[in-house]
């Protein structure tokens, strides 16, 4: 099939010569597809440079906020560190306290079972690594908790038996006759002394050795007037021949409290105050009780 061509006139004004030029109909067709192709890339070209700049300042913001994310997790894994070190340090003390009070399961004292061992090699996502670390952090510090508070009671309940524990001397004074056998000073038989004497000038205040109840107050023979306490725990205290008493009957005391003064009532041959401690029931030496504190 023969080429079909085309004549172009070109008239560039009125009194130049025009040109010609002969075409074919496939350079015609092949200028249109450029000129289309033209427009269609004039056209789409500043939407694409749009979407390619916005595509542009997304990736850059995401990587910002990655990077921000990042030193956010290094820190929170700093602080994650720091509180794991201070939890093991309150644990050792924990242990100290437990040992010292003598209890021996507290619920501190039994390692965790949640998180993920130091230098575990398991390929587990950052995300679900520090969720389990955190849990195993809040498992610790609730049986630190518990622990503190098991410890809180048995030192509040040995604060309790030390201050219903009789200690020191209830009057300052020197000793005159000990706990054992001795002469009686009245028939020169020999008798076993229940008590300790602390010789005092007459009308010297006399204190209570221990926080207790006052369960007897006033004049017993051989004792005189006297004042008799119980501690709980299985202690009592005794205190005669004195020349006034301070309380009554049902009395709360405090380590410390007066409760009568120095006297010479009853079997006595001047003035001092006999002083018994009771344990379980038996009398028992008071020196066990007696340190260099004076009330």
């Amino acid at each position: 099939m023969p080429r079909k061509f085309y004549t172009i006139f070109i008239l560039p004004h009125a009194h130049a010569r025009f040109r010609k030029i002969h075409v074919s109909s496939g350079f015609l067709l092949i200028l249109a597809g450029i000129i289309v192709v033209a427009v269609v890339a004039g056209a789409t070209t500043p939407h694409l440079f749009l979407a390619i700049r916005a595509r542009t300042n997304a990736i850059a913001s995401l990587r910002e906020e990655n990077r921000k994310l990042k030193a956010e997790n290094g820190r929170f894994e700093a602080s994650l560190a720091q509180l794991g070190a201070q939890i093991n340090a309150f644990e050792t003390g924990v242990r100290r306290l437990a040992s010292a009070v003598g209890i021996k399961d507290l619920p501190s004292l039994h390692p965790s079972s949640g998180g993920a061992a130091p230098g575990s090699a398991r390929a587990v996502e950052p995300g679900a690594l520090l969720d389990e670390e955190v849990l195993a952090l809040k498992s610790r510090a609730s049986s630190l908790d518990s622990s503190l508070d098991q410890l809180n009671r048995k030192w509040e309940e040995r604060l309790r038996v030390l201050a219903s524990t009789p200690t020191g001397l209830p009057v300052d004074g020197s000793y005159s006759d000990g706990f054992g056998w001795r002469v009686d000073p009245f028939s020169g038989q020999p008798e076993f002394h229940t008590g300790l004497d602390i010789v005092a000038p007459s009308g010297t205040a006399v204190r209570s050795t221990a926080d207790g109840v006052v369960t007897r107050v006033g004049r017993e023979s051989g004792y005189g007037k006297m004042v008799q306490l119980s501690h709980g725990y299985g202690l009592g205290t005794l205190y005669g021949h004195l020349s006034a008493t301070m309380v009554r009957a049902g009395q709360r005391i405090r380590q410390g409290d007066m409760i009568g003064r120095v006297g010479s009532t009853g079997r006595s041959t001047g003035p001092h105050v006999h002083y018994e401690v009771v344990k379980g029931g038996q009398r028992v030496d008071p020196r066990k009780y007696t340190s260099d504190r004076k009330f």
